[in-house]
């Protein structure tokens, strides 16, 4: 991962920091306790979608703020598209009044396995870490701390912004980056042309589907479902003259 990392703190700093996490996060069964650093600067939202394929996220995401999530929360790419609230817990390291920030998962950052979990590999298994953005992290900490504990759940809301939809590929292999407002994350995609029956799309990697099929010169309608089975159907997004790289948005969730 390209980001600079920002956190070496000693192994009893670290200790002293994720165990009132994850009492506090006892406290209330829809947060779980973790910890979190931060990579770039100031006006770092992240440029690039890195592990998840969202491409630049400054115009594919505009003003969300963004992470990355260790492996124990990544779930193979599945988790890409999630959205999280995160506060900093029970540390005089946390901003006064424990302000929430709401993120949104882009990336992953790998396990640094030449590091201790408990002193600069905080992204190894199992540990529930998030990477954030700079300008998430400076909403729930001090940038001069460096790692954090904290608390996480789902977000409570989704965007306000629209689906949208990228269609690269070569004819007879379609590959479509869907960019979904919903709060959770996507679970299966499906594609239809004018000619078609609803066809289901592979994962290929994070937020890009597949399928194999000659859809050229039709309309095509795109139906998203997310992780809590609610469903999104974007009728004729792709007019019959569409080519491959353009882009479409819709009305989400």
């Amino acid at each position: 991962m390209r980001k600079t990392r920002v956190a070496a703190l000693a192994a009893a700093t670290l200790l002293a920091c994720t165990t009132p996490s994850a009492l506090a996060a006892e406290r209330d069964e829809n947060w779980q306790g973790g910890s979190a650093t931060f990579y770039g600067g100031a006006d770092a939202s992240g440029t690039t979608g890195e592990a998840c394929g969202y491409g630049n996220l400054k115009e594919n995401l505009p003003g969300e703020l963004t992470t990355a999530v260790s492996t124990a929360l990544w779930q193979n790419g599945a988790n890409c598209g999630a959205r999280f609230k995160v506060r900093c817990e029970l540390s005089s390291r946390c901003l006064p009044g424990q302000p929430e920030v709401t993120v949104v998962v882009t990336s992953l950052c790998p396990p640094n396995w030449a590091l201790p979990s408990d002193n600069g590999g905080w992204c190894n298994p199992p540990r529930r870490h998030f990477e954030l953005s700079q300008p998430a992290f400076s909403q729930i900490a001090d940038v001069r701390q460096g790692i954090v504990p904290i608390s996480f759940a789902e977000a409570d809301a989704d965007s306000t912004a629209p689906m949208r939809y990228t269609m690269n590929g070569i004819p007879g292999l379609n590959r479509l980056t869907v960019i979904s407002n919903s709060r959770w994350p996507v679970k299966q995609v499906s594609i239809k042309g004018t000619n078609t029956g609803w066809l289901p799309m592979l994962r290929d990697v994070g937020m890009t589907f597949t399928t194999a099929a000659l859809l050229e010169g039709q309309a095509l309608s795109i139906k998203v479902v997310d992780t809590h089975d609610r469903t999104v159907i974007s009728n004729d997004v792709f007019p019959a003259n569409w080519s491959f790289g353009q882009t479409a948005t819709a009305p989400g969730f």
